[in-house]
């Protein structure tokens, strides 16, 4: 199964350099999709890092995360389906 999931993540096409803190440089994915909200009055950009879980399992709420020499805060930390890979949920320094 695990082996099934990783052939579907193409790291060297989708991937920017990761790091969380002092530590070892590691692969994820960024998204920042824009949502409405306020009614539709405003728009807000989230952050998204996705990344293998054994990559990330120190990051918790307020640790410091560089994602493609971009400095970010980490909101959440959540596994993804069948825990593999994990999704951080970020905010911009």
């Amino acid at each position: 199964m695990i082996n099934d999931t990783l052939a579907f993540l193409s790291l060297s096409e989708f991937a920017v350099t990761c790091q969380i803190g002092a530590g070892s440089e590691f692969k994820g994915i960024l998204d920042s999709p824009m949502d409405v909200i306020a009614g539709g009055v405003a728009l807000s950009r989230e952050y998204l890092l996705t990344a293998k879980t054994s990559d990330v399992s120190s990051a918790a709420r307020g640790t410091s995360i560089t994602v493609d020499s971009a400095a970010y805060t980490v909101r959440e930390n959540r596994p993804v389906d069948d825990g593999l890979f994990s999704e951080l949920l970020l905010s911009k320094d």
